[in-house]
């Protein structure tokens, strides 16, 4: 009982197949061989064969194209995550040679989580929390749960949901896909990312570590430990096949060479030398999975799920999709070794239909089954919606609608649509969706709009494409994310969903921070005159639609103007009521727009490599600026000098690229950056030039008196930095990530001084060397985080929100000998030490 998740080789989304044409594309995502834009070729033939409407694969095509587009390497290709991942540790181990790369005090940021962490039912139609594609729940505290994301990393409760804890903040790995408790021992916790990696923490997920790699470039979907002998491992992975470990992870066999996809195994219950496993056909083996027979059953070649309950262990369940849409279920009552199809004619369980009378879905994407472990005849089957039969799959009834409205008007429960993971926990039923994890407390309930309960209130996982925020304090914010809409931060400080579907571009009017500007996918344009409370379609311009990401900026001097990018600059002076295009039709849609502050005449837009600008508005034709090299990701305009201007890059020598003559050179501003890609850049408004970027890891400053870049990261998640935005009412930098919500910190104010150095002298490390303990001597009483790390930049020891009163003896015993780093932070300082392990 796993779901399945065809995704990029850096793991962004999923989607189902439904033709030969699809799978090469895919296949070719993950080979890792290919350019983005052969790939884009492909995908483009497929498209116009099967079109791009609800259910085709085209809007999860178009997520991953975003993503891919803006972390490509020179040559076109992406840059694998494992290489990230290494660049990451060494950074990391510069740093700690070298802290005067983190300037003290205001210099190294004080981020905080803004949010959101809950969704309300104002006009958001999906609300969520954001993407779960794991979880693990302990079989004997189930108020003990363990969820992963897909780029928000791994979260815990003890306390049923009330209150998570994000555990792998720090850690080189946010992209997570499965998640794993050790039978015999529920504080180790095992989780699978791309690239066949699975990491292990033995101590609750404090500190994690690489233990070993099955398959090699595709997505671990589950990890499946024996229930007696840790040391016997199963992993599914996705697009390799299934993988056996004896060794406990350490090293990993391909155990079904025939296979080349991966996605489900189980255990007979009661019985752990017969393993059923699954990828386009069934399998079973009864030597312990050293093995396996391909079992014919009647299926079709299709991606298959397997169910089994203890309350029948000779039973098997088996669903399979059909292209994207639901295929069939059979049932075996002689442990998998004969099947019969049980008839549900041409209803589809896959779809968004509460009575199956669609022809969409997501499989094998969004496709799982879950049976009882007390009866055998409760079965649960989830694609887009979960359905539930208690006749052993011969009906089905539907429990969950994709939107709101659906839930009320059908008398269904609100379980976010998308569910990737399905699976009983005694007599419950969680699910894990692309809206966050929900619980059926009793599934055999009368069916009502209560059925599913929301326990993810707390998780701080939105994928943010993109952040606008008002010019005031308090702060006002608007958001847009994937799978969960668009949502307002007010000045009462809570979150308010008030667009559904993929929220993109958004911003606070300048004049009025009542109304609200937004976009979903492709460019399709909101506006709200009451704080997000109620909302309404703008007309867009034509011919209409855009990039996935559309650009749609206000213009910051005139009242009522707006723009929006889509193969033409288009602008409307009347609040989006009409349109009137201001520029020439470029080769395709632009993927950014900015206006300069002060002179609306001059702006710039940009469109994959290629950088325009006019400086009269768009009464002539844009001209070409020339002089950067890479796919142009951000532009930031300075606030005084509409001739200075920063554009981030996936590649080239630069990342990032500074003009101070309107275009005619350019600066290249890559000095000490780390080889991450730049996604945003943002300029702050002062006398000394300060210019902020964030990355796909890590966020960076520098003014004009400095001559490399600073960190300016501290508590920040190792996360990407969609967009940044300053405000200069508050002195607060915001930025909107791709996994952990929005965080803000104050901007760069004060540079290094007598009292800091005084400071950073009076922290020590006793003794030192030292063996199993050292003592900290922090010369104040406060709060500490305290992060060790070896001398190749890898965390071994993270101890967040520590009390100290003036010292805190910290072990060390399990750290092997050499040289090691205490970094210590606290209220915007960090200070580094050398530690000495005898």
């Amino acid at each position: 009982m796993k779901k399945l998740l065809l995704l990029a080789a850096f793991a962004i989304v999923g989607w189902g197949t439904s033709t030969v044409q699809a799978q090469e594309y895919l296949d070719m995502i993950e080979a890792g061989t290919f350019t983005i834009s052969e790939i884009q070729n492909s995908a483009q033939t497929h498209f116009d064969e099967v079109g791009t409407g609800r259910g085709t694969g085209y809007k999860q095509f178009k997520r991953w194209e975003y993503q891919a587009l803006r972390l490509q390497n020179d040559e076109g290709y992406l840059t694998q995550e494992t290489e990230y991942i290494e660049e990451l540790q060494r950074f990391e181990a510069y740093l700690n040679e070298n802290p005067s790369a983190r300037s003290a005090s205001g210099g190294t940021g004080n981020w905080v989580e803004e949010g959101p962490t809950t969704w309300d039912d104002y006009q958001g139609w999906n609300p969520g929390i954001g993407r779960v594609t794991g979880f693990a729940v302990d079989p004997t505290d189930n108020d003990h749960i363990v969820i992963g994301s897909p780029t928000g990393g791994v979260w815990k409760t003890l306390n049923g949901g009330a209150n998570w804890i994000p555990l792998t903040d720090y850690f080189v790995n946010l992209d997570v896909y499965s998640v794993t408790m050790d039978p015999q021992d529920s504080q180790t916790y095992f989780i699978g990312s791309y690239s066949g990696l699975i990491y292990k923490s033995t101590d609750g997920g404090a500190t994690w570590a690489q233990i070993g790699t099955a398959g090699g470039s595709s997505v671990v979907n589950k990890i499946l430990i024996h229930p007696t002998n840790s040391n016997i491992m199963f992993a599914s992975v996705q697009n390799q096949g299934v993988y056996r470990s004896m060794d406990g992870g350490a090293t990993w066999s391909d155990v079904i060479p025939a296979a080349s996809r991966g996605y489900d195994v189980e255990f007979k219950p009661g019985d752990p030398s017969v393993v059923y496993a699954s990828g386009n056909r069934f399998y079973k083996s009864t030597d312990g999975g050293a093995t396996f027979s391909t079992i014919s059953g009647g299926f079709t070649f299709n991606p298959t799920m397997i169910g089994v309950s203890a309350a029948d262990p000779s039973r098997v369940y088996v669903v399979q999709s059909n292209g994207n849409r639901f295929g069939g279920f059979f049932r075996s009552d002689d442990d998998g070794t004969t099947f019969s199809n049980l008839p549900h004619g041409s209803t589809n369980y896959f779809g968004y239909s509460v009575f199956g009378s669609d022809t969409a879905g997501q499989a094998p994407r969004d496709m799982d089954i879950t049976v009882s472990p007390t009866d055998a005849d409760e079965v649960l089957i989830a694609g887009i919606l979960v359905w539930r039969s208690f006749n052993g799959g011969a009906d089905f009834e539907c429990t969950s609608g994709w939107a709101l409205f659906e839930s009320s008007s059908f008398n269904v429960g609100y379980c976010h649509a998308d569910v990737d993971i399905l699976e009983y926990v005694g007599d419950k039923v969680f699910a894990g969706t692309d809206g966050g994890l929900f619980i059926a407390e009793d599934p055999q309930a009368t069916m009502s709009q209560t059925f599913w309960t929301d326990l993810s209130f707390g998780l701080g996982i939105r994928q943010f494409y993109k952040i606008g925020i008002s010019q005031s304090d308090p702060v006002i914010i608007t958001g847009g994310s994937q799978d969960n809409g668009t949502s307002v931060y007010t000045t009462a400080g809570e979150w308010r969903d008030w667009l559904g579907a993929d929220g993109m571009e958004g911003f606070v009017d300048k004049d009025n921070n009542n109304f609200l500007y937004g976009t979903t996918q492709g460019g399709q344009l909101y506006r709200s005159t009451t704080g997000g409370v109620t909302y309404f379609n703008l007309n867009e311009p034509s011919p209409g639609g855009g990039n996935w990401v559309s650009p749609f900026e206000q213009d910051p001097n005139v009242t009522n103007t707006i723009y929006v990018g889509y193969n033409r600059v288009n602008k409307s002076t009347n609040s989006g009521g009409s349109w009137t295009a201001i520029s020439q039709t470029f080769p395709g849609n632009l993927d950014n727009l900015k206006i300069a502050p002060g002179n609306s005449d001059i702006m710039w837009a940009s469109r994959a490599g290629s950088i325009y600008k006019t400086e009269d508005g768009g009464a002539t034709s844009w001209s070409t600026v020339t002089g950067t090299v890479g796919s142009i990701n951000d532009i930031a305009i300075h606030p005084t000098d509409p001739n200075k201007v920063a554009v981030a890059t996936t590649y080239g020598s630069a990342r990032v690229y500074v003009t101070t003559d309107g275009g005619a050179t350019w600066q290249n501003y890559k000095k000490n950056l780390p080889e991450f890609a730049a996604l945003s850049v943002v300029w702050d408004n002062t006398s000394v030039n300060g210019l902020y970027v964030g990355m796909n890891y890590g966020l960076f400053y520098i003014d004009d008196t400095f001559s490399d870049w600073q960190v300016y990261d501290t508590n920040m998640p190792h996360v990407r930095v969609s967009e940044l935005e300053i405000n200069n009412v508050n002195d607060r930098i915001y930025a909107a990530t791709y996994g952990r919500g929005v965080w803000s910190s104050p901007v760069y104010d004060n540079p290094l001084n007598v009292a800091d150095n005084t400071f950073e002298n009076l922290v020590t490390l006793y003794p030192n060397p030292a063996r199993d303990e050292v003592t900290i001597n922090w010369p104040t009483s406060s709060e500490v985080d305290i992060e060790v790390f070896d001398i190749n930049g890898r965390l071994l020891i993270n101890q967040k929100d520590i009390n100290v009163q003036g010292a805190y003896n910290l072990n060390i015993a399990r750290l092997n000998s050499g040289v090691h780093f205490v970094r210590i932070s606290s209220e915007g300082k960090m200070i580094v030490k050398k530690l000495i392990v005898n």
